[in-house]
């Protein structure tokens, strides 16, 4: 196919994420970040709260072990649990300034008639393997800026691949937000090296959360926040790509996630908007205007060109649950909203300094979108006090009307230890019951996700699958929930012998 001279790949990087992003970071003043007392802090902060192991740097580069089986695990959940994560938080004395800047860690949970190995390594990215050669810090990040950094010359300069990953058209990539996927082997998690679908879209920015419908076509998004534009990709199921095109978008926002209907595309633009060289990380360039509106972009699947945007009160949102729309054009989706995003801003900074801040938590809103009458609502799901984040469905109904929602949760009148999420939770739209089960205080889960039964009709039966850290014995496990009775808690639970970081998201691939 033949891609629009504007999209080629100078053009792109010129006004690239991780380029616009350096522009501030390589004029911060040297010592900027304070990087001994943080780390030192940190270190004393875990002395008192010792769940805060979930913040620190994997004690190995890569792993492998076979996990011990508790339960009896379902003799059908055959295939691999692909997981990604910050997994390198220090190097030397420096410790960065925000979760979101710790290196990519990929991991892979196999599950076969011998039970169930685990394996994980470092996505051997061109930071990680530069900053490990000199041995200390050497590139801006996301939040994060070492002493004298080295020069960002392009998107995926500062790439760490520590978002996401996705299994589709045969190959494994590990996913970042700000630029190119990295292709890795699928069975020893080796880096093969930077993804790109076509030479002329080498470097531009592809999310870490592409959505794939049930025949395996692919759409995707992305964002330069220099050049202020919103690009839209459309891969088909075995991975060419069918068209990527940009719109204009002014003031831009950091959008992570959107939804997809069978029509359209949707994307939040908060109030977050970008500042170029206005502070002295990419985060800091950003400015939250709360008295301000959250647009909302809907765009024909057919036409990039053709879209409309409608406005919401001011909010954040990471993540979306599931979109579909109806034959009279209503799109329908579900949400994890914030009033602001103090979660990334605050909290996800101060952690990494051993500080726990209350941050404002996320709650579980459903929206409906009029595409005919360029209309958009919200109504909340839950009680104010249950919040909500990494919202799952059934993979085979991807894109269309869905029943069944799984999500992490947490019962703010009921507190934990930790800060954390703590419990993990099935919601049925008809009925409007929320079912739940809450891990006990000494373990964290992560993100869980919904893996069908094979055979079985969409949403009817299958498994929860995801994993926890328990830091009362410095473990990782993984859970297995019946879909149709979490309240019950797990049926099997496979224990590795270390502990390993908090991760982010993860991909579940049947044998």
């Amino acid at each position: 196919m033949k891609i629009k001279a504007s999209l080629n790949r100078r053009n792109f990087t010129r006004g690239g994420l991780a380029l616009a992003a350096s522009g501030a970071l390589t004029s911060t003043v040297s010592g900027w970040a304070t990087q001994p007392s943080r780390a030192n802090k940190f270190k004393q902060a875990k002395v008192l709260h010792p769940w805060l192991m979930g913040y620190d740097t994997a004690s190995q580069d890569s792993f492998h072990a076979q996990a011990t089986i508790q339960g009896v695990w379902p003799k059908e959940l055959v295939g691999t649990f692909y997981r990604n994560g910050p997994a390198r938080h220090e190097i030397g004395d420096y410790r960065y300034s925000h979760w979101f800047d710790g290196d990519g860690m990929l991991q892979a949970y196999r599950m076969s008639d011998n039970g169930v190995s685990h394996s994980a390594k470092f996505v051997q990215t061109y930071k990680y393997q530069a900053e490990k050669r000199e041995g200390r810090a050497m590139y801006p990040g996301f939040a994060s800026v070492p002493d004298n950094p080295a020069p960002v010359t392009s998107p995926d300069s500062t790439n760490v691949g520590n978002i996401s990953v996705l299994h589709h058209h045969g190959k494994l990539l590990a996913l970042w937000e700000a630029g190119s996927p990295w292709e890795m082997d699928e069975d020893t998690l080796d880096t093969k090296g930077v993804y790109s679908f076509t030479p002329q879209t080498k470097g531009v920015p592809f999310s870490a959360h592409p959505r794939v419908e049930a025949d395996g076509t692919l759409w995707n998004f992305g964002y330069l926040s220099n050049a202020k534009l919103l690009v839209l990709w459309h891969i088909d199921a075995k991975g060419k790509l069918v068209k990527v095109d940009k719109i204009n978008v002014d003031p831009i926002s950091m959008p992570h996630d959107f939804i997809v209907t069978s029509k359209h595309l949707m994307i939040m633009m908060p109030p977050f908007h970008y500042e170029s060289n206005s502070g002295p990380t990419f985060m800091d360039a950003h400015s939250w205007n709360p008295d301000l509106p959250c647009r909302v972009l809907v765009v024909d699947k057919n036409d990039f060109q053709n879209h409309f945007w409608v406005e919401l009160p001011s909010q954040w949102v990471f993540h979306y649950g599931n979109g579909w729309e109806d034959e009279a054009g209503i799109i329908r989706f579900d949400a994890a909203r914030a009033s602001n995003p103090s979660d990334m801003t605050e909290v996800f900074r101060e952690i990494m300094h051993g500080n726990i801040a209350p941050g404002t938590g996320s709650h579980h809103h459903q929206y409906r979108i009029d595409t005919k009458r360029k209309s958009i609502s919200e109504a909340p799901m839950f009680s104010p006090t249950i919040h909500s984040e990494f919202p799952s469905v059934d993979p085979r109904i991807s894109c269309r009307r869905n029943n069944l929602l799984v999500m992490l949760t947490r019962d703010t009148e009921q507190p934990a230890l930790h800060s954390n999420l703590n419990e993990i939770a099935t919601f049925t739209f008809d009925s409007g019951r929320l079912k739940t089960f809450r891990y006990p205080d000494h373990q964290l889960p992560e993100e869980h996700v919904f893996v069908p039964k094979p055979g079985s009709k969409p949403e009817s039966a299958g498994w929860i699958v995801g994993t926890a850290l328990d830091w009362k014995s410095q473990q990782t496990l993984m859970t297995v929930f019946d879909v149709r009775a979490v309240q019950d808690g797990p049926v099997a639970t496979a224990t590795l012998p270390y502990a390993l970081p908090l991760g982010l998201h993860g991909k579940f691939v049947h044998a």
